[in-house]
C-alpha cells in the first residue's frame, strides 16, 4: 500500500519511471538519464543506464545516489557500479570490473548507496554507465536514482541528518554515538578503564574506541555469558581501524577477527593503536571500530585498559633511540671533519683552476667584436612581418611565415606591421631586438640556434649566396654606405 501511494506521489511530482524488465533488455537500447531524478522498477538482474556530461560539469563533483524502497535496509543484495566511457566487464556473473563502486553499501546491504565522481576527472562528452546488478533475481527492486552536481565534495546522504554528523570536505564527522560513512549506524563507545557489563546483543551491533591522547597499545578484554546459541563459533567479532572507504568492519573487510568456543568464552587482546593518529579534519583521533555479530542473543562485557608494561617498554625504546641517535651524530661529525680537511687541502688548487677559467673566459669575451649596424643592415635587412613570405630565404626553404609567432628575444608576439630581421639560419626576430643582441651586446651567434653570425661567417654565407645573386656586395667593417634611407626592405604587393 505504501509503495502504491509513493508511486502516485512521484507521478504527481513529474518524476519519470524507468521499467527495467525483459522488454528493456530485448530492446537493446540503454536508457539515457537526462534529468536529475528517476523512479526505477528493476525486475531483471542487470539494470544498466547511462548519462553524459557537458563542459559545464567538468569542474563539479557528480554524486549519484540510490535510495531503495524495496527491499529494506540490510536486505539490499545489489552491486552498484559506474564505468566511464565503456560498459563494465563481468566475470562469472559475480565479479564486476568498473571505474567506481559503492563497496560500503554492498557489504552492509544498505538502502542508501552513493558514488561520487571527482571534479576534473572527466571531459566534456564522457559517458558514465550505471550498472545495478541484483544478486537475487527473484526479487523486484524499487529505488530512486538521483544525480547531483556541486562545487564542493559531497558527503554520503548528507551525513543522514544534522543531529548525527556534519559534512567536512567530503567526510562525515559523526557524533559520539554514530559510525559509518554516512553516520547511519548507532555505536557504543568503549572508554579506558570503564567496563561495559551485561550488554545484550542480538543481531549486529557496533562499538568503537577513541583515544584522547596518543597511545601505543591497549588491552581489550571481551567476554560472553547467558548464551542462547548452540554454536559458539557463530558469534563473531570484527576489528578495523577507521577508514573512509569501507565504513565499518564486515566479514568482507576487517583488520582482525575472532570467534568464541565452549572452552573459551573470553578473549584478551593487546592491540597496537599507534596507527590511530589525530585527524585534524575531524578534530579527534581516528577510531578503532568493532562489529559484533550474534545469530541469536547473548550478553557481553567489554573493558579497555593500558597494559602495565607499556610505560617501561616506552622508556627502553626511548633509551635505544637516544643511543642510536648519538651514534649517528658521532659518525656524521667524523664525516664532516674529514670532508672539511679534504676541502682545505684542495682549496688552493681549486682557486687556481677557477682563476684560470675566469681569465680564459674574459679573454674569449675580449676577442668578441660583434658587427656594425651597417653590416647588420647589409646582411640581415629589415622586413615587415606581413611580407615574410616574400623573403628569399623563407621562399627558398618553403617555410610558412605563420610559424614565426613571437620574437624569442623579447617573447612578444608579432603583428602584421612588426619590423623584423631574418638571420641566414632563417630565424626571425624584431629588428631592434637583433640589433641590441648583435651590435650593442656584441654577440656573434644566433639567439635561437647559436649558429655563428660574426663578420667572417656572414661574409662566407654571402659568398655562397653570390652565385644566385650576382649583385650581392661585400660590406666591410667601417663602411658607412646604406642600402636605403632606413635599411628597411619593403616588398610591395601590387593589386591588379
Amino acid at each position: 500500500m505504501i509503495l502504491i501511494l509513493f508511486y502516485f506521489f512521484i507521478t504527481a511530482l513529474g518524476i519519470q519511471t524507468i521499467n527495467i524488465n525483459q522488454d528493456y533488455l530485448e530492446n537493446g537500447e540503454l536508457f539515457e538519464l537526462e534529468d536529475s531524478d528517476y523512479y526505477v522498477i528493476q525486475e531483471v538482474a542487470n539494470g544498466t543506464m547511462f548519462f553524459q556530461v557537458t563542459s559545464v560539469d567538468t569542474q563539479k563533483y557528480i554524486q549519484i545516489e540510490l535510495t531503495f524502497l524495496a527491499p529494506g535496509d540490510g536486505e539490499v543484495n545489489l552491486s552498484f557500479t559506474i564505468s566511464k566511457n565503456s560498459l563494465p566487464t563481468m566475470k562469472d556473473n559475480k565479479t564486476i570490473s568498473a571505474t567506481y563502486a559503492d563497496v560500503n553499501g554492498y557489504y552492509l546491504r544498505k538502502s542508501y548507496q552513493n558514488i561520487v565522481i571527482p571534479a576534473n576527472s572527466f571531459r566534456s562528452g564522457d559517458k558514465f554507465y550505471i550498472t545495478n546488478l541484483k544478486r537475487e533475481e527473484e526479487t523486484t527492486y524499487q529505488y530512486n536514482i538521483r544525480i547531483k552536481k556541486s562545487d564542493l565534495t559531497p558527503c554520503p546522504n548528507d551525513c543522514t541528518s544534522v543531529s548525527l554528523g556534519y559534512c567536512n570536505l567530503g567526510t562525515c564527522a559523526c557524533e559520539a554515538n554514530r559510525v559509518d560513512l554516512d553516520c547511519s549506524r548507532k555505536a557504543t563507545p568503549i572508554m579506558i578503564d570503564k567496563k561495559l557489563e551485561n550488554i545484550t546483543i542480538s543481531g549486529t551491533e557496533y562499538f568503537y574506541f577513541e583515544q584522547t591522547k596518543q597511545l601505543d597499545t591497549i588491552l581489550l578484554d571481551v567476554g560472553i555469558s547467558n548464551i542462547l546459541v548452540s554454536e559458539y563459533s557463530s558469534i563473531l567479532v570484527y576489528f578495523m581501524f577507521e577508514n573512509f572507504k569501507y565504513g565499518v568492519p564486515t566479514p568482507y573487510y576487517n583488520n582482525y577477527s575472532f570467534s568464541f568456543s565452549s572452552d573459551s568464552k573470553t578473549k584478551s587482546l593487546i592491540i597496537d593503536v599507534s596507527g590511530l593518529n589525530y585527524n585534524p579534519d575531524l578534530y579527534r583521533f581516528d577510531r578503532l571500530l568493532l562489529t559484533i555479530v550474534v545469530p541469536d542473543t547473548c550478553q557481553f562485557y567489554f573493558n579497555i585498559s593500558v597494559p602495565s608494561g607499556d610505560s617501561s617498554v616506552n622508556t627502553n625504546l626511548m633509551l635505544i633511540y637516544f643511543l642510536v641517535s648519538l651514534a649517528v651524530v658521532l659518525v656524521l661529525t667524523w664525516i664532516i671533519v674529514t670532508l672539511i680537511r679534504y676541502r682545505q687541502r684542495n682549496r688552493v688548487q681549486n682557486e687556481i683552476q677557477s682563476n684560470q677559467q675566469q681569465l680564459s673566459q674574459q679573454q674569449r669575451r675580449g676577442q668578441k667584436t660583434g658587427i656594425t649596424s651597417q653590416q647588420l643592415d647589409h646582411y640581415m635587412r629589415k622586413i615587415l612581418w606581413k611580407n615574410l613570405s616574400h623573403h628569399p630565404k623563407i621562399k627558398e626553404k618553403r617555410i610558412d611565415p605563420k610559424q614565426f609567432e613571437a620574437c624569442t628575444v623579447c617573447l612578444i608576439e608579432y603583428d602584421s606591421e612588426s619590423i623584423c630581421r631574418v638571420t641566414p639560419c632563417v630565424h626571425v626576430f624584431h629588428a631592434d631586438c637583433l640589433h641590441q643582441w648583435m651590435v650593442e651586446k656584441k654577440h656573434e651567434t644566433c639567439p635561437m640556434c647559436r649558429e655563428d653570425l660574426n663578420e667572417q661567417a656572414l661574409e662566407k654565407l654571402a659568398e655562397q649566396d653570390r652565385p644566385n645573386n650576382p649583385q650581392t656586395q661585400v660590406l666591410l667593417k667601417g663602411d658607412n654606405k646604406q642600402q636605403n634611407q632606413n635599411g628597411l626592405l619593403v616588398i610591395q604587393e601590387r593589386n591588379e
